[in-house]
Order: C-alpha cells, then sequence, then structure tokens
C-alpha cells in the first residue's frame, strides 16, 4: 500500500490514503451499498500501519465548524458503523498517543496539527464551507487560547484537496469569502464568464498565519484531487460518494 505521508517529527504519524489497493477502490467513508467493503479497507489499514480499530477515531462530518476533545477511551468509535460516531463535528484533537484521528475527503481539505510544546494532534476537515467560517482557525485559537499551544510550535499539514485552477465557485460562495474576518481580496480570480477561482488552501494557511503559526512550519500538499484523479477521490470530477482518509497520530517514544 502507498500512504501519503506528512514527514513531520518522528513522534508523529500522519497519511492519507490512496485511491486504489491492489487495484481495487479503496473507500474510507461508510455509505449503505458496501459497509462492509468499507469496514474490510479499514481494517486492511489498520493492519498496514500495525495498529487496529479500537485505536482509530472518526466523526460524522456535516461540513460545521463543531470540534470535540477526544482521548483512547474513545477508540473506535465512528470506525464500525456510524451509529456510535462524534456526529456532527469536523474537527478533532487528542492529548494521548497512539490513537489515529481520520478525516474524510473528496476535494474538501484535510488539515493536520500537531502542538509541539503540548503533544496534541488534530485533524480538521475543511470544506469550503468550513473554510469560509474558518473552521481551522477555531480550531487553532481554541487549542492556543485554552491548551496553552504555543504558535511558534504549532505545526500543520495542508493536505490533497482541490487547486484554486479547479475550484470554479459562483457569486454564492465568494460573497462568503468576502465576509471572512481578513481580507481576503487576492484569494479568488474573476474569470471572463464572471465565475471564479478560489484558493481554498490560501484561505486554510492564512488563518494559521493570522494565529503567529511561523509559515516554516506549515507544508501544503501540491496535490490536486482533480488532476490527480488516479490517486484520490473527486467529488466535483466524479460526483462520488468515495472518500479518502487523511489522519495522524502521536507516538509514544520509548
Amino acid at each position: 500500500m502507498k500512504l501519503i505521508s506528512w514527514d513531520c517529527f518522528g513522534e508523529v504519524e500522519a497519511y492519507t490514503t490512496p485511491k486504489y489497493f491492489n487495484n481495487q477502490l479503496f473507500n474510507m467513508s461508510f455509505n449503505e451499498e458496501d459497509s462492509e467493503e468499507v469496514l474490510k479497507n479499514r481494517k486492511l489499514l489498520a493492519d498496514y500501519l500495525h495498529s487496529d480499530l479500537d485505536h482509530m477515531i472518526a466523526c460524522r462530518q456535516r461540513h460545521t465548524t463543531n470540534f470535540i476533545e477526544v482521548s483512547s477511551k474513545d477508540g473506535g468509535k465512528g470506525i464500525y458503523s456510524h451509529d456510535d460516531a462524534f456526529d456532527n463535528y469536523d474537527a478533532m484533537y487528542t492529548r494521548d498517543a497512539n490513537v489515529f484521528l481520520l478525516s474524510f475527503h473528496a476535494d474538501c481539505c484535510p488539515v493536520l496539527l500537531y502542538c509541539r510544546d503540548q503533544k496534541i494532534v488534530a485533524e480538521i476537515h475543511s470544506g469550503w464551507r468550513g473554510t469560509v467560517n474558518e473552521i481551522v482557525g477555531k480550531v487553532t485559537k481554541h487549542l492556543i487560547d485554552n491548551e496553552d499551544c504555543h504558535p511558534q510550535h504549532i505545526y500543520a499539514y495542508i493536505g490533497p484537496s482541490i487547486e484554486q485552477r479547479n475550484f470554479e465557485a459562483k457569486d454564492d460562495i465568494i460573497d462568503l469569502v468576502k465576509k471572512m474576518s481578513f481580507d481576503t481580496s487576492s484569494f479568488y480570480i474573476k474569470k471572463d464568464d464572471g465565475a471564479y477561482l478560489l484558493n481554498s488552501k490560501g484561505l486554510i494557511k492564512q488563518q494559521l498565519l493570522n494565529l503567529g503559526v511561523k509559515e516554516e512550519n506549515i507544508t501544503v500538499s501540491p496535490y490536486c484531487t482533480i488532476e490527480n484523479n488516479d490517486m484520490f477521490f473527486s467529488y466535483r470530477k466524479e460526483k462520488t460518494i468515495y472518500r479518502n482518509v487523511t489522519m495522524i497520530k502521536r507516538k509514544e517514544l520509548q
């Protein structure tokens, strides 16, 4: 299995799953048609990572700005089914080691945080709704204000998602972008047909910079889920219900 990794520090493991494994679609997201296949895929992933499903946690994402602190006691929630998932949350963080936090995406942007001073890891699902409502900024500010994370010790990964050259948005989205808490005028380009090209990765990065996260501590994936459709699911291109996973855990070093 070829995973895309975020090489942060030795005490952190962070990956994005591929679209295909052994020439079969490697969907990570439950739906009514193939939940057994998804569970099989999740078990394959856990085995590959020398882990198990009881050391993974998943939310049921709803494009909100809601986030929650989780612990190792929550291991397995949202992994075997939707029934016990943390519903209506799009971000999680934990101080506990050896538990993977999962984010599902297909054009939306997965964002990972590692607060090295407090040994906190976080995963954030930021689709365009989450981005314009500044979920990444809200989670990061919470960690700074309430968990004693210092901005200079926060490291961030903005994962594979749709690139600006392929993210066509209409006035309904751009009007919301204009209402964000900072000047966003440099993050969209108007086309001749009246639509816009939106830089969602840039908007996410700026939220981090505004809170004092150092630019050199922010890694932005070069992958576009539309252009690299052989590697990633893309809702815009395929109208698929399938999803990749981006995930993070902190290892307990001996």
